[in-house]
């Protein structure tokens, strides 16, 4: 009995199991082919931010060596000597401005003036809100 079940035909014939093993090679192909195109598409994803991130860093750079230049310079000594530390050349006269507070005068309240509607009847106060022309004479 056993022999009759191997002497049947075979459940995959060989050129079966070769087409089988020829598309499963083509999907892992594909597979990773897939993944590759993808991880190549993320490669320059940032570059335009990174780029916009080095021009201003460039530019900094560039205006923080021109301060570094007039800071280690004379002029700059001068000026902070004169504006910051107070000191005068020979033959100049330090002038200082002094700063009077006056105290301020209070402002006036001005009166309110009384609304005709707070002290009007009720049929009068919902005439003016409703109608806003002048009240009817009685």
């Amino acid at each position: 009995m056993y022999k009759d079940l191997w002497r049947q035909r075979p459940l995959l014939t060989l050129p079966q199991i070769l087409i089988l093993l020829l598309v499963g090679a083509a999907v892992f192909v594909a597979v990773d082919l897939n993944r590759r195109a993808q991880a190549g598409q993320l490669v320059g994803v940032g570059e335009s931010d990174l780029q916009l991130q080095v021009d201003t860093e460039a530019t900094r750079q560039v205006s923080l060596q021109v301060t570094l230049e007039y800071v280690q310079s004379d002029d700059y000594v001068a000026a902070y000597a004169r504006d910051e530390a107070g000191y005068v050349l020979p033959g100049e006269k330090r002038v200082v401005p002094l700063v009077i507070e006056a105290t301020p005068l209070p402002t006036a309240v001005p009166t309110a003036t009384p609304d005709p509607i707070q002290n009007a009847r009720p049929w009068q106060a919902w005439w003016q809100l409703l109608v806003d022309a002048p009240q009817p004479t009685q």
